[in-house]
């Protein structure tokens, strides 16, 4: 009997199946992307750039100005609590490919329709990247059923419905790409450098997109560090190709997308000098292994040279930036944090997710961490070099991705890469069991391990319970999602277009809708870097009248704007807001806010424009 985890049975035991014939699985997995590339919806991003998320909408607002004549180097969203606007972390690297599909699309379909087909095909074009790679990688090492069984399980896992659907031209699948080629290119057995310089250049590549997948190349170059201080010079070359490639592709793209007058300012959530000094540690490291191993350094010479460029770059960090031992969000006060913060979905822990929406947490987070215990599993149960290696390497990023998720839900970004590659796996070695003699309970459960890692089938698992749950789990939830999207009507944000241009005060998720749907600046919107505008927003929402007009004279607002399907809430019974009321007409309007009236019926906005005398 085969171990649940172990090698399978030989193959020429079995007897044929359904599954050994390639038009079958193809026709499987464009079964499994139609439910991820469903043109139906397509119509909300053509039909007034409904995107699906906040940071979507930041996104082209941040491309448009691009196009517009903003520098290549101004990375300052200056609609953003004007005057001085407010400096963004987001690399132009990801800018600059989506703004060369609206040029080219521009001419034959207009510049709305343009920017439509840009932000609908470019997560499609990333998805297309990361299949290639896990398809070559797979079928160089299990076959080529694996290789498509990858497209067929990608499109069942909650990370890649969320971040490569159609709009998604958020940074998070470029992320998963990045992470999946740095696997790929250090699962080589015979450790060769040139495989650890693709792998390093990737890495470095990514902490100029942005730091998420900072834990995962952290892992990769312990990973190798590791290798080298156990095998010496046969480990080298890997471990000083990772190294240089780390060092000189961060430096390079830090050169290309940051202006020369923030070279020497640390920064802690984007790619700066502390993090170019952790860089420069690894090629240094990276270069004295390939120096001293011909010179027959031992192992206990290894691990005094690691420790001697470790203590340097610890140090160096420390009096360069040691508040970035805090986190990007450091210095964040109270209030931010609280109404803002740990509200965001990403920084949701999971028993906060299993409180509030368990028919959410367990699609989300299960299957990665099965991948993660599957992969620990078959790294010391695999037996074949090739694949063992494999395995150990995607063990190691797996593992962190899915600690932090524990913590953290944003670390389903890096980890959810890896996902389809287990589950593929998982599910070819199944199909094998299914047609072999032996243990049915045995075969059961290697169906049921594939199956954990699929969402969709952790969705179906939780449905009915979810119902049963209804009631506690809304009462635990924040603003609905289709709450959202009635504020962010298409035609309400037209007409609020034609007004004259003025700043915004309004909650803080409907700033990116203003920026990218109207002409108006903004007091606030979603982004870390705004806590004096966040703060103000979040005062004028919980406030008395007195606290909102404070706000709204502190910031020199023009239009108070609200959405009656999107209000907080009193505490424990107590009076209501004053903006609730507002915008449920339960308190007549003050006499420094003059109504604007001419907006559609339908869509739940309310605006009035704000008299400064």
């Amino acid at each position: 009997m085969t171990s649940l985890v172990g090698t399978p049975p030989r193959r020429a035991q079995a007897g044929r199946s359904p599954f050994d014939s390639p038009t079958l699985l193809i026709v499987l997995v464009l079964i499994a992307l139609s439910g991820l590339y469903d043109p139906r919806s397509l119509a909300p991003i053509f039909d007034g750039l409904r995107l699906p998320d906040t940071d979507d909408m930041m996104r082209l607002v941040g491309v448009r100005d691009l196009l517009a004549g903003q520098g290549w180097f101004d990375a300052v969203q200056h609609r953003m609590l004007p005057p001085t606007g407010i400096a963004s972390h987001w690399s132009r690297l990801i800018d600059l490919p989506i703004a060369g599909l609206i040029l080219a699309f521009t001419p034959i379909l207009g510049q709305a329709a343009a920017e439509a087909a840009a932000a609908s095909l470019w997560p499609a074009l990333l998805f297309l990247l990361y299949g290639a790679l896990a398809g070559l990688g797979m079928r160089r090492l299990f076959g080529w059923r694996p290789a498509l069984l990858v497209l067929f399980v990608a499109p069942q896992t909650a990370v890649f419905l969320n971040v490569f659907r159609f709009g998604r031209i958020d940074h998070h699948n470029a992320q998963l790409c990045a992470v999946l080629a740095i696997a790929l290119a250090l699962a080589d057995p015979a450790r060769r450098m040139r495989r650890g310089l693709v792998a390093g250049t990737v890495a470095g590549l990514s902490l100029a997109i942005g730091l998420e997948t900072l834990p995962v190349i952290a892992a990769a170059g312990l990973l190798v560090l590791f290798d080298w201080l156990r095998h010496g010079e046969r480990a080298a070359g890997l471990l000083a190709g990772y190294g240089l490639g780390l060092f000189g592709a961060s430096l390079l793209m830090f050169g290309l997308q940051t202006a020369p007058s923030l070279w020497g300012v640390p920064a802690c959530d984007a790619l700066s000098l502390p993090w170019l000094l952790l860089a420069a540690g690894a090629a240094a490291i990276g270069g004295a292994a390939l120096l001293t191993e011909r010179r027959g350094l031992g192992r206990t010479g290894r691990c005094a040279l690691t420790v001697l460029v470790g203590a340097g770059m610890a140090a160096g960090f420390l009096r360069i930036a040691p508040s970035c031992l805090a986190g990007p969000f450091a210095g964040m006060d109270d209030l931010v944090r609280q109404a803002w913060l740990d509200q965001v979905d990403e920084m949701r822990s999971v028993p906060q997710f299993l409180r509030g929406e368990p028919d959410v947490a367990l699609p989300n987070i299960m299957p990665i961490l099965v991948a993660a215990l599957y992969a620990v599993a078959m790294a010391f149960r695999e037996r074949v070099p090739d694949r063992r290696r494999f395995f150990v390497v995607v063990a190691a990023l797996i593992v962190p991705g899915a600690l932090i998720t524990l913590g953290q839900a944003r670390g389903m970004y890096v980890a959810g890469a890896f996902v389809p590659l287990l589950g593929a796996v998982a599910l070819d070695r199944a199909i094998v069991a299914l047609r072999m003699p032996g243990s049915g309970l045995h075969r059961l459960a290697l169906v049921l391990l594939a199956m954990a890692m699929l969402s969709k089938a952790w969705a179906l698992a939780t449905a009915q319970p979810a119902r049963l749950l209804a009631p506690a789990a809304i009462g635990a939830q924040s603003v609905p999602a289709s709450n959202w999207r009635t504020c962010t009507a298409p035609a309400a944000y037209a007409a609020l277009d034609r007004l004259p241009p003025g700043l915004v005060l309004s909650r803080i998720d409907l700033g990116p809708a203003l920026l990218l749907m109207t002409h108006h600046a903004v007091v606030a919107a979603p982004y870390h870097r705004n806590l004096v505008g966040m703060r103000a927003a979040i005062e004028a929402a919980e406030g008395s009248e007195e606290t909102l007009r404070r706000v709204a004279r502190e910031r020199g607002a023009d239009y108070l704007l609200l959405c009656t399907a999107a209000l907080d809430r009193s505490e424990a019974g107590g009076p209501e807001p004053f903006a609730t009321d507002l915008a449920r007409g339960a308190v007549p309007d003050p006499d420094w806010l003059a109504p604007v009236t001419d907006l559609p019926a339908g869509p739940a906005l309310r605006v009035w424009r704000i008299r400064r005398d």
